[in-house]
């Protein structure tokens, strides 16, 4: 019986939800005109809209005319007034809460969710729904293992609460489809990240039939697994006694929701013993499909991921998306890219090339070619007015008239290796307190993001002989960039981003990655080092300088 609800659940999804956005790809310009009246429309009345006259706009080439390109920090105003008075200063809507992530300074960005917007996430929640159980049905016959954000993380001075759309999205879910998770939603607000993950898989240890996984970033489930391994023994021995020990530090109604669960199962318990090295194979043969990110600097945690999974999972990309909006839905497991909501949010886009050279060119949708790279900017329903995503795509064909993107990787200046998106700015500032603090000289440092071990590498080309420890110098930077950024502090503190490392370099290594640089196309009179970059796109080996 439930099988045949739920696969009803899902045709009515793809009537309701896939059936127009598919009939509507062969002519992507036109729901995109009426996406951008719709918002301008409602938001005409607002103080951003009548500064940037909103009413006058008819057209693309109207709207970049009058409202310029615009990052957080140019909304930041607007969003705080907002916030801070209930005044319409961004949308006509007053948001129902903020989603948080880092800045491009130790200040947090607190992006807006409407009430239109929640309901645009929750569309799209719904239609990838319909997607996923197209692509792979037999993930949906058991139990759902996912990991997401708290649906409430704290609450700002003027009494809005700050949280995840992720987790708020799960909370909402009718308690039926809530069954199916292996996790309750308030497991997700245990701050103690270690504590918390450690609660995820006892309670999925207990299940025997986890067909599905699903999380943002491949590591977390590496990082799953090596906790699994290192605190077996702790696992069973809660499986056989119904307990588990750490949740007296939690507050007394999430340690209740957590303990209803906690059934004995010393059956399950011998099983686990048995096994001489924990996997996802070997405790859940079932599994059939994986949602994550592939994209980028993922596939590199992924590649470990599947080796740990049975022969028989379907891996389907969980989309580009971000907090500030969802870029692409995947139509099926195989496709590269993901076809965009462009019946929700007003998109252009910008070759890479030409947003180097300052010469940008704004283009939408229907005008963009497969096999080129283009940075986004994004409107949407929450206030965020031609956002510069700061975020290369890639175009990998059509479906429809439609093009299908995918992430490729953050722009200049950011890094992301698990979802942290590090700033030059903040990298910069904590390098420049920390040698400041430890007495270092430098006139030559570059911070690099290590894919493959996915951790980052501080390279220092020491002056007049004075180096600190390196383990000072990693500590110190370290914890001055958790200061930060919220988001790198959240993954060093889960383990999903390994610890920072020093590596000191032999005078002439400036010189030498100068010389690369202008030798690579850069103009040297022009020339200024990219502090903060991914160790693919150095243009000189670091290690080969390193001090013996």
């Amino acid at each position: 019986m439930r099988a045949l609800l739920q696969r009803a659940a899902m045709l009515a999804h793809g009537y309701r939800h896939w059936r127009p956005l598919a009939a509507m790809a062969d002519r992507p310009q036109v729901a995109q005109s009426g996406v951008l009246r719709k918002l301008l429309s409602a938001n005409a009345g607002t103080r951003f809209g009548g500064e940037h006259r909103f009413s006058t706009i008819r057209s693309h080439e109207e709207f970049v005319a009058q409202v310029p390109v615009q990052t957080y920090e140019t909304l930041r105003p607007y969003v705080e007034e907002q916030r801070l008075t209930g005044a319409a200063a961004l949308t006509t809507e007053a948001p129902v809460f903020y989603a948080q992530t880092s800045g491009t300074t130790g200040t947090p960005k607190y992006v807006p969710i409407t009430p239109s917007m929640l309901a645009l996430y929750k569309s799209e929640q719904a239609l990838f729904s319909y997607l996923q159980h197209r692509a792979c049905p037999q993930a949906f016959a058991g139990k759902a293992l996912g990991v997401m954000g708290a649906a409430v993380e704290g609450r700002l001075d003027s009494g809005h609460a700050v949280g995840s759309v992720s987790g708020y999205l799960y909370q909402s879910l009718p308690r039926s489809v809530q069954s199916r998770f292996v996790v309750p939603p308030a497991v997700s607000g245990i701050t103690d990240y270690t504590l918390k993950y450690l609660v995820i898989l006892r309670l999925a240890l207990a299940e025997e039939d986890v067909t599905y996984l699903g999380a943002p970033n491949p590591s977390t489930f590496l990082r799953l697994l090596d906790l699994l391994n290192d605190h077996r023994d702790r696992l069973t021995r809660s499986l056989e006694t119904g307990t588990l020990d750490g949740l007296e530090t939690l507050d007394p109604s999430l340690r209740d929701v957590i303990t209803e669960r906690l059934t004995a199962r010393p059956d399950r318990a011998a099983a686990v013993k048995r096994i001489r090295s924990l996997t996802y194979a070997n405790l859940w043969p079932g599994i059939r499909l994986l949602t994550t990110w592939t994209g980028g600097s993922c596939g590199i945690a992924l590649k470990s991921v599947r080796a740990t999974l049975p022969p028989a999972t379907t891996v389907m990309e969980l989309g580009y998306q971000s907090t500030e909006f969802r870029g692409t839905l995947a139509v099926t497991a195989e496709t590269p890219g993901g076809l965009p909501p462009f019946h929700h949010h007003f998109f252009e886009f910008v070759e890479e090339d030409r947003w180097n050279r300052g010469a940008p060119e704004f283009l939408t949708l229907e005008r963009l070619e497969t096999g080129t790279r283009y940075h986004v900017i994004v409107t949407t329903a929450a206030g965020l007015y031609r956002y510069f995503m700061n975020d290369l795509v890639e175009v990998t064909g059509f479906f429809g008239r439609t093009p299908l993107i995918r992430f490729v990787q953050k722009g200049k200046g950011v890094t992301s290796l698990t979802g942290e998106k590090l700033y030059e700015a903040q990298a910069i500032e904590a390098v420049q307190s920390a040698t400041g603090a430890l007495g270092v000289m430098t006139s030559f440092f570059l911070l690099v993001a290590d894919e493959a071990p996915a951790a980052y590498r501080l390279y220092v080309e020491e002056e007049a002989g004075v180096r600190s420890s390196s383990g000072d110098l990693a500590a110190t930077v370290d914890r001055r960039l958790a200061e930060l950024n919220l988001e790198y502090q959240s993954k060093r503190e889960s383990g999903r981003l390994g610890p920072l490392t020093v590596g000191w370099l032999r005078p002439g290594a400036a010189a030498a990655y100068k010389a690369a640089s202008v030798k690579a196309g850069q103009r040297e009179g022009q020339f200024k080092p990219a502090i903060l970059q991914y160790r693919k796109d150095l243009p000189v080996s670091l290690e080969e300088w390193l001090v013996p």
